[in-house]
């Protein structure tokens, strides 16, 4: 399956407009990095905060091969840069890619689950990997909120759904 990265690098004039089956694309990239850049400014505001509603300070990045060596390399590249270092001062920024039960606790052993968003990156959230980090990283969220803050499991379910909606909303249906 085409993910067309190119496209999505692209400024609002590149002339790539049609994908191999005649879809028009680059409205479609823009409008989705365009949602994806206001839920960021509203996590980085703490506008948007998790269930409990303290704000997310934290983030565990999911995925494998190039949906997590991508953003890492971004995320280092970025800790040399001046300004965003100031503006991630106070947050934590981790990525899980290995099926390890080790790994996972190393990852998230001193992070507050209700301070943690887990962003899972797949094309096609069908990696065995992937998707088994992510439910070992619902589970110890939903386990962590409510041993901490008494929270009920179908609340938490609820918030999830939530979020749920606005990444379906964010899924771009033809990269």
């Amino acid at each position: 399956r085409s993910v067309l990265h190119h496209a999505l690098r692209m400024p609002r004039s590149y002339e790539f407009t049609h994908h191999q089956n005649g879809q028009q694309i680059m409205a479609d990239v823009h409008a989705v990095r365009d949602r994806i850049e206001d839920f960021t400014n509203k996590i980085r505001s703490g506008s948007w905060r998790g269930y409990t509603g303290k704000v997310l300070r934290n983030t565990v990045c999911i995925g494998i091969g190039g949906s997590q060596l991508g953003p890492e390399f971004v995320h280092e590249a970025l800790r040399a840069d001046q300004e965003a270092s100031l503006a991630a001062e106070g947050r934590t920024l981790r990525f899980l890619a290995n099926v390890d039960p080790v790994d996972f606790h190393l990852c998230t052993r001193d992070l507050d689950p209700a301070e943690t968003l887990v962003v899972v990156i797949s094309k096609t959230f069908e990696t065995v990997e992937t998707m088994l980090n992510a439910r070992l990283a619902r589970k110890w969220l939903v386990d962590g909120i409510s041993e901490r803050d008494g929270a009920d499991c179908d609340d938490i379910d609820n918030k999830d759904n939530e979020v749920s909606d606005i990444e379906k909303d964010i899924v771009m249906r033809h990269v």
